[in-house]
């Protein structure tokens, strides 16, 4: 899964997480595009009103893992670059 997240080296121990869309809207226009499809079945067939937002609510909680596994990554990343940093001032802290 390629992430909608990238990270941007900052000065010292700041970094910033940029999106290269802007993803909450996008979100949103994918929810209510969803949502709409599936009501179009719905008023066919009589089925629960229901359905479409059931439907569009799984697509968000997708969403959410999606989201929640790229930040993961990233603070995978940041973590593993800040302990990289602290090993060389270590060692010439015991020199």
């Amino acid at each position: 899964m390629k992430t909608r997240l990238q990270w941007t080296h900052g000065r010292g121990e700041h970094a910033v997480v940029a999106r290269k869309q802007a993803y909450a809207a996008e979100i949103l226009v994918k929810f209510l595009v969803l949502a709409g499809l599936v009501y179009m079945p719905v008023l066919l067939f009589h089925w629960g009103e229901w359905i479409p937002f059931a439907v569009a609510g799984g697509y968000l909680l997708w969403e959410l893992g999606r989201l929640n596994s790229a930040l993961g990554e990233l603070a995978d990343l940041w973590n593993e670059q800040h302990r990289q940093r602290q090993e060389p001032a270590r060692s010439d802290a015991l020199d």
